[in-house]
């Protein structure tokens, strides 16, 4: 194992020209062959020490009882247990095992993100940061995480898993209960397919839909090489999860169909359930059981934003299958109403690095320049820390988030519209998906068509011509109900008390059985969308780790 290690860091340090670190490794060898001869001294004279003999200890195992074995188990006999076991326990000869001792045994649940979590993070990493710290106190939670974090969190172990060395991760998984996986986690560690932990698959972000968004400039070739990539990582998790989430009651209708699809819904399921809900449940977004935390780094102390501005905030991600355009068209309006209003856009560049910038952030900033708004009452932040958002949250006045009205709406859940609800500030959301059904629902603020310029600002003017403390009633009901302790209590029930799926088969069968797919020409398609997106050096660098990738998984 050092050796083949060793021989993939050397090739590594070839490859990017550290010709430095070389010697060092050659050196750490040398040393070892010069020292040979003192640790076989060593280990001389650490033997010659011992009073047992190796015969005298392995001529011990012929006084242990016989067990007969049974498809790899050993089988307990009436005969074995009361002429071998028995006389042991009379006189307390055995021993409590360690992991027994503790009145409650907590399962292990492993928390696997495809995405960091850190200081700066997107949705997913907030996701899964909060689920864990809602489960910590019934559950031992692992986050394992593709990056190194400066967050800590009490009751939630952070450990870090690189993708070249697969073997990482897969002892994380080997010593879980449970293990929570989503994104194109199974194609990237094979291993999944035959773990004994019960697998919980999170379906909380229809990628196969948001990707129709992502890839739109491509060749169309390629965006059918991508899709069908999206669709099959899709099928891979409808066939091996035990237990599934989702973020609400319609994705759950859409996530039923695509199990259907792959043979999920079935009588040995149905029987278990007819609801099916021990299959699928709805595990959505939620807050924190606390209120922010205001810290005041923003008004009176930005240059842009004075002690007394009305902020409208837009949370975070400007990404290409959003519609910033539309607010910022209608802002000119609201300003002239209330000079001293501010609108903050969040989310120029995603916090990982490995995610290109979206078009729509320069479409943005160039109509806000062209109205002569920007870095005057229109002010853009690449991206907040964690508690620099909630600061912020604080200080708004307004959430606004608009949108489209596609497919991908319709099944979205936004992160940003419950960091909203959590500071209690009035949201402006366009009509379509499940945020505005809880505008209206609960009267806290307003719904507005999509690409209607004039009725963005209406609404915005509306609402800023109120204090902003009149809608803290409307809040209150919604504390309970979107608290991440809450939202996760399906999730904790089947961590503590669920099974196996009942139809669940062997996962390499399963596997081997798929319908296989033209992987080379998804491959090209996908090195394509990121030399165009990120360059040479980038495609360089992600080919490099693909390789270490594939050589790991093949010693």
């Amino acid at each position: 194992s050092y050796i083949f290690e060793d021989m993939m860091n050397i090739l590594l340090y070839l490859f990017t020209l550290n010709w430095g670190a070389i010697p060092k490794v050659l050196n750490g060898w040398i040393n070892l062959l010069r020292d040979l001869p003192e640790i076989y001294n060593q280990r001389r004279d650490l033997r010659s020490g011992r009073l047992i003999s190796e015969q005298s200890l392995f001529s011990l195992q012929r006084n242990m009882p016989v067990t007969n074995m049974w498809k790899g188990v050993p089988e307990l006999t009436w005969d074995l247990v009361q002429n071998q076991y028995l006389p042991l326990f009379i006189q307390s000869k055995t021993h409590q095992m360690p992991e027994f001792i503790s009145e409650v045994s907590h399962r292990k649940l492993l928390i696997v993100s495809h995405d960091i979590v850190d200081s700066k993070m997107a949705g997913p990493g907030m996701r899964y940061l909060e689920m864990g710290r809602a489960l910590s106190e019934d559950l031992d939670v692992t986050l394992a995480i593709p990056n190194q974090t400066t967050i800590s969190v009490p009751g939630i172990i952070f450990t870090e898993y690189h993708e070249e060395r697969p073997e990482s991760l897969k002892k994380l998984v080997d010593n879980s209960d449970v293990v929570l996986i989503s994104s194109n986690l199974l194609d990237r560690y094979p291993f999944l397919w035959r773990t004994q932990a019960r697998v919980v698959v999170d379906f909380y972000d229809p990628f196969v839909l948001e990707n129709l968004h992502y890839y739109v400039d491509e060749p169309f070739e390629s965006q059918e090489s991508l899709n069908k990539q999206s669709v099959d990582f899709t099928n891979q998790l409808a066939r091996i999860g035990d237990f599934y989430i989702c973020g609400n009651e319609r994705q759950r209708d859409y996530w039923l169909g695509v199990l259907t699809a792959n043979g999920r819904v079935n009588p040995v399921n149905f029987k278990k359930d007819p609801s099916l809900r021990e299959l699928i449940d709805v595990v959505g977004m939620g807050f924190p059981n606390r209120k922010p935390q205001p810290n005041n780094l923003f008004r009176g102390i930005h240059p842009l934003i004075p002690a007394e501005a009305r902020i409208v905030l837009w949370g975070g991600g400007i990404w290409d299958w959003l519609d910033p355009l539309t607010l910022i068209k209608a802002w000119p309006k609201v300003v002239h109403e209330y000079p001293e209003a501010r609108l903050i856009l969040l989310g120029t560049r995603h916090p990982n690095p490995n995610i290109p910038r979206h078009k729509m952030v320069t479409q943005a900033q160039t109509l806000a320049e062209e109205i002569g708004e920007k870095e005057k009452s229109i002010i853009f932040f690449e991206w907040l820390s964690y508690q620099d958002r909630e600061a912020l949250l604080c200080d708004a006045d307004i959430g606004i988030t608009l949108h489209p009205v596609h497919i991908e709406t319709r099944y979205s859940i936004r992160t940003r519209i419950l960091d909203y609800l959590w500071a209690q500030i009035p949201i402006v959301v366009t009509d379509g998906d499940i945020t505005s059904e809880w505008v209206r629902q609960f009267k806290i603020g307003e719904v507005v068509p999509q690409f209607d310029v004039e009725a963005v600002a209406r609404a915005l003017i509306s609402i800023l011509s109120k204090p902003k403390d009149s809608w803290a009633p409307a809040f209150e009901p919604l504390g309970e109900r979107f608290s991440w302790s809450r939202v996760v209590s399906p999730l904790r029930r089947y961590c503590s008390q669920g099974s196996y799926a009942p139809d669940r088969k062997d996962r390499q069968e399963i596997k081997e059985n798929q319908v296989s797919t033209n992987k080379w020409r998804v491959r090209w398609a996908r090195a394509r969308f990121i030399l165009r997106a990120e360059g040479w050096r980038s495609l360089s660098h992600r080919t490099w780790r693909y390789l270490q990738w594939r050589l790991a998984n093949r010693f």
